[in-house]
Parts: structure tokens; sequence; C-alpha cells
């Protein structure tokens, strides 16, 4: 028996969705509650998930095609089951099926009525009305957080609206977002990919040695930040175009995601979660900025001007609670890194945009609250990076808290066994 997955109606007054994302293709295997698509309207986007477990055996719609709500986005069957038409298919009545955002759940059909529906034939007339500018919520966002005037980007949603493909395109043809990042894959497995997120003045190899010795089977990943290592030539410097352009680099993967970041990187991670066009599946954000306006802008100063070994030692020692933990090996390849053209002036760049003195211009607390999925803050109490109290007020009830003695900024380098184990636990956590 074939189960139909189908498209969602996300506004009573709508009659069709434009498919954004396929999370899925013919002959995949699909889990109940696993995301398969995305689909948009002008009002809203919405995720869309399995309610049955089965092998996708009918795929009619591909990405960016427009589809009529109520139809079968997808059919989920056994492997080898075709789905066969007849010519009088059994209608799929609005009535039977619940409105966005309430569960999709599906209705079970015989394999010998189900037809693919045919797409509406474009008309001058539409039930739609055409009045005002239309334009999705995080279209709408995206651009107010880019200081983007989103009557200015031609839309290619339904009836001509602005949805989040567009806005993307605008910031690439800007030169605000530079395109995607380079995403690496630093151990490979099976699963939902975990993706690191490094802190100011980092680079995604700062993840490789604890990497390795987490217990988890998942792909692990990592990317370098806008202004940091690689991507040191990115033209996104303030925390919207950053968070905006990591946004759009994860969306690329299949399905949901886990993600595990350490001071500015955590603040990216947390404020992905309020974008609402990424499943990030759990959180473990370690030293996060952006839980509280302080930030040591001495040593960020410090640390930008250091030019020689003995220099830069100096401010990374502020990094740890013991000297002897920091690795001269770290301040070395820290310094290493410099010899690239450009990378100090790209961090002073992202410096100035994200921090004023010892003041951080962006807070993450709202989303932080928001988040209700598995969510782990591991900061350390010699912490003089971040302040620890301004952390301890900002942490909801439902975010587990763990405050490590004789540790500072950097947990994964003075307490890495400990963190690993709390990695591991937070992602498991989300199964």
């Amino acid at each position: 028996m074939a189960h139909p997955i189908l498209v969602p109606q996300v506004g009573q007054d709508l009659t069709e969705a434009t498919i954004i994302e396929l999370h899925v293709k013919l002959g995949d295997r699909v889990k109940k509650g696993d995301l398969v698509a995305v689909v948009e309207s002008e009002k809203a986007s919405f995720e869309v998930e399995a309610f049955v477990e089965g092998v996708v055996i009918s795929l009619p719609y591909k990405t960016g095609d427009v589809a009529p709500v109520l139809t079968p986005l997808m059919m989920l069957g056994e492997v080898g089951e075709v789905v066969t038409t007849k010519a009088e298919p059994a209608p799929v009545k609005a009535a039977d099926v619940p409105v966005a955002p309430a569960p999709l759940a599906p209705i079970p059909i015989p394999v010998q009525s189900v037809v693919a529906a045919p797409k509406p034939v474009p008309t001058n007339q539409s039930s739609v009305a055409h009045t005002g500018l239309r334009a999705s919520p995080v279209a709408r966002r995206i651009a107010s957080d880019h200081g983007m005037d989103v009557t200015r980007i031609a839309g290619t949603g339904p009836f001509g609206a602005v949805v989040l493909r567009d806005v993307d395109a605008a910031l690439d043809a800007n030169g605000a977002s530079g395109g995607m990042l380079d995403l690496r894959t630093l151990k490979s497995g099976q699963g939902t990919p975990v993706v690191f997120l490094h802190g100011f003045g980092a680079d995604l190899s700062s993840w490789r040695p604890l990497i390795g010795r987490i217990g988890l089977d998942n792909p692990m990943m990592a990317l370098d930040l806008p202004g940091h290592g690689a991507s040191h030539g990115h033209g996104a410097t303030d925390f919207a175009a950053i968070v905006a352009t990591v946004g759009q680099t994860l969306r690329t993967l299949p399905g949901g995601v886990h993600l595990v970041g350490h001071s500015l990187g955590a603040a990216v991670a947390t404020a992905l979660t309020e974008r609402g066009d990424l499943d990030v599946r759990s959180l473990t954000l370690i030293s996060p900025a952006g839980l509280g306006p302080s930030i040591a802008g001495d040593f960020v100063e410090g640390f930008l001007a250091a030019r020689s070994e003995a220099a830069l030692s100096a401010w990374m020692r502020r990094l740890v609670h013991d000297p002897a933990s920091l690795a001269s090996v770290l301040v070395r390849a820290t310094l290493t890194a410099r010899e690239a053209a450009g990378l100090t002036l790209a961090q002073s760049r992202v410096a100035s945009a994200v921090f004023e003195g010892s003041t951080q211009l962006f807070s993450t607390t709202a989303a932080l609250r928001a988040y209700k999925g598995p969510c782990a803050v591991i900061t350390g109490r010699e912490d003089t990076i971040v302040p620890l109290r301004e952390v301890e007020a900002a942490v909801p009830a439902h975010v587990a808290l763990y405050r490590l003695d004789r540790v500072g900024h950097l947990p994964q380098v003075e307490a890495a066994y400990l963190l690993q184990t709390l990695i591991a636990r937070t992602i498991r956590s989300a199964n």
C-alpha cells in the first residue's frame, strides 16, 4: 500500500506552493519524522515531514516547481512497488487534511487509484489577490538583517513573491555575502552530519584534534567563518551577514544538522536556529558569545596586533586557565596562518563589525530561549574573554549548563575528554 505525502496548504486562501528544497530522491528509504522537503508560498515557508516509513516510489516534482496544494508531493511504498494510474482518480479532499502548521496525516490510498494531479494552467485571473508586495516572512527577515529593501528584489515565488532564494541571489549579486563557504568533511560517517563552527581568530583546523576522538558514527564537518582561514577573502563581516552566509552553505546539506560552536561560532550556531530555514537537530555551545554584552576588548586588540611568537603567546595564554595547557604548536600555527595575505586585515574588519571596544554588537539570547531542541552550554569558570556571570544569566532553564572548574575560554583544550563526552551526549539525545 502506497502512502502520499501531500503538498501542504500553507494558507487557507492559497492554491499552490513552490518546492524550494527536496531532501530525498527516488529509491530513498524515509523514516517517520524525516524532513523530506521544504515548500514556500508568499506567506510562509513550511517543512514537510514523513509521517510513515517507506521507500520513495514516486517523485513527480523537482526543486523550483510550483505544485497544487493537497496533491501528492511524493509517494512512499515498498521496494519494487509501482504507482499505477487510472482514468478516474479518487480526489483528495481538502477537508481530509489539516491546514499547516498542524501535522499533515498521510491518507492511505490504494496503489491502483493514485494519480499525479496535473499542474494548473496559469491564467490571468487568480483567487489570490495581487495587491501589494508579496514576500515570505523569512525573505523579509533576512533582507532586513542586511539592510536591503525587499521591494527592490525580483521575486521568483508564486505570483512573483520574493522568497529566500531571491534574497540570497541579491546578496551574491551585491557582493554582500560573497557566495557560499567551503564545507569540509573532517571525518566520514553515516547519519545526520555534525558541523563545527570555530571561534574568532581560529579556523576549522582547530577542531581536528577533538573530532578524532568523539565516539559518534556521524559525518564530522567544519568550515572557515568569513574573515578566517580559507574564507578570509569573503565579503561578509557583520554578524547578520556571517550568519546568512553560513546558513546558505549549510542549506546544501540534505536533511538536518547538529551544530557545535565555540565562542563566535557558538553565537552563529544559535542564530541559525532562528532563521527557520535550517533543521538544527541539536546545539552544543562552547564558551558562547552573544549571551551578554561584554567581551575582553583588550584581548581582541592585542591578539590582532601581535606579530611575533612571543607577543602572540602572551595574548593567547589569556584563553586558558593553566598556561601550560596551551601548546606552543598552537601558537605557531596561528602565527603561520597569518602569513596569508589579508588574513589579519580581514579578521580586524570582522572584529570591528561584531565588537565595539569591550561590547558585543549582537545578541543570541532570544534565539537560545526559543530553541527547544537538545542543547548544552559548556563554559569554563575561569573564562576571562566572555564573563561566566553573563552566560549564566542568559541560559534558560531548559538548556543544560556545564560550568567547568579550572578551565578558561578553551574547554576543547583544557577539558577535551569531558567535552567530547558532552558533545556526544547532546547529539545522541536528539535521537
